[in-house]
């Protein structure tokens, strides 16, 4: 649900870059900034989840979302967008670590990779239906930059009242200090690493569809329907549940390795369509971008809830909560840069640039996880 509401305003940067008259780099720049938001947000709430239960933690996310998404309603400067996406960054980020630390948890034969799956699977819903929901209210009915936020809030009544029946769950001693740096323990880092820097790179892929896809689909194609600009940002998490649920089965490191080819694949469809306009093209390099991403995110999850149920399971919140900040920064980073390389460059040569370097980094995460699985069997 909270995911859902930080993805809504995809559909619509456009229409706030026509109402408030800022650049490409602006928009990447709101896009990505709730991660300020968020990593801080993990390093104080995945330790204080450990602390104090992960139902205190998840309801205070849930009272930050609303508090986003109704800054983002009534925004009426640029300002008043970042401050929305900030709080929604906040919201994202108790969220991560605690619910899916809760779902491990709450799991009743406390299997891992099935709550691994469940956190993944939801996650991505949540990135899916938020562009969807707010193209198809900002395209065919009133106040686009308001009423998608308002409809919304609704939906948090019954997400409070499942939350105010969860259990408490497990407590720790209170750390020395609530807002601290995770560290992970020697024993899992090589798989910490492999698996967070994958799905960091996975989400950066996606970010460009979030942040950039929709404005590309304007300038490249000829595209002004929200809908259907929302609906590649939406396709491309449609289709990392789908390789998740279908992927399930697999073993993780082998999900992480086949989902890292992929996403070379479709950053290399990224730029032939940008040399090839398609909206055909397109709709294949997004489907195949979704299905890398699914994989990976799906196969670093299990692989850090593993590693951590087995050696660190006192500090399970912690862990995810520096699993999470790297992934994240990985969806921020590439999207500004892409926000400054489109303002300097202008949309094809940055789409270029950017789709090849992707590709190059894809390759080489995924070599050093396949000579990680011959040398640990």
């Amino acid at each position: 649900m909270i995911l859902l509401g930080a993805n809504m305003p995809t559909s619509v940067y456009g229409l706030y870059r026509s109402e408030f008259g800022f650049t490409p780099t602006i928009q990447t720049l709101i896009y990505g900034v709730y991660v300020a938001g968020l990593v801080p947000a993990l390093l104080f709430f995945g330790p204080l989840s450990d602390f104090l239960g992960r139902r205190a933690v998840l309801l205070m996310s849930l009272a930050l979302s609303v508090a986003g998404t109704l800054v983002l309603a009534f925004a009426d400067a640029t300002v008043w967008l970042f401050l929305g996406r900030i709080a929604q960054g906040i919201a994202v980020g108790a969220v991560s670590a605690a619910g899916s630390a809760a779902l491990v948890e709450q799991e009743p034969t406390f299997d891992h990779r099935r709550a691994a799956l469940v956190s993944t699977v939801t996650g991505a819903l949540g990135g899916a239906l938020g562009p969807l929901v707010s193209g198809a209210i900002a395209q065919y009915l009133p106040q686009p930059l308001r009423l998608p936020y308002l409809i919304f809030l609704v939906a948090f009544v019954p997400a409070l009242i499942v939350l105010l029946l969860l259990p408490r769950g497990v407590r720790t001693a209170r750390p020395k200090s609530l807002f601290q740096i995770p560290r992970v323990p020697a024993v899992i880092q090589q798989t910490f690493w492999l698996s967070s820097l994958a799905v960091a790179l996975s989400w950066g892929a996606v970010g460009l569809f979030q942040s950039v896809v929709p404005s590309w689909m304007t300038s490249l194609l000829g595209i002004n329907n929200l809908l259907l600009a929302g609906g590649a940002a939406a396709l491309v998490m449609i289709c990392s549940v789908i390789a998740q649920l279908g992927g399930s089965r697999m073993d993780p490191r082998a999900s992480t390795i086949v989902g890292l080819g992929i996403l070379a694949l479709g950053m290399i469809g990224l730029l032939v369509v940008d040399i090839v306009p398609s909206l055909a093209l397109l709709s294949v390099v997004t489907i195949v971008v979704g299905a890398g991403h699914g994989l990976v995110f799906a196969g670093g999850m299990k692989r850090v809830n593993a590693a951590a149920r087995a050696h660190a399971r006192e500090s399970h919140g912690a862990i995810l909560a520096a699993f999470f900040t790297v992934s994240y920064a990985g969806l921020a980073i590439p999207s500004i840069l892409a926000g400054i390389a489109i303002t300097v460059q202008g949309m094809q040569t940055a789409i270029i640039e950017l789709s090849i370097i992707g590709a190059v980094l894809c390759l080489v995460m995924m070599t050093f996880n396949a000579r990680a699985a011959r040398r640990y069997p």
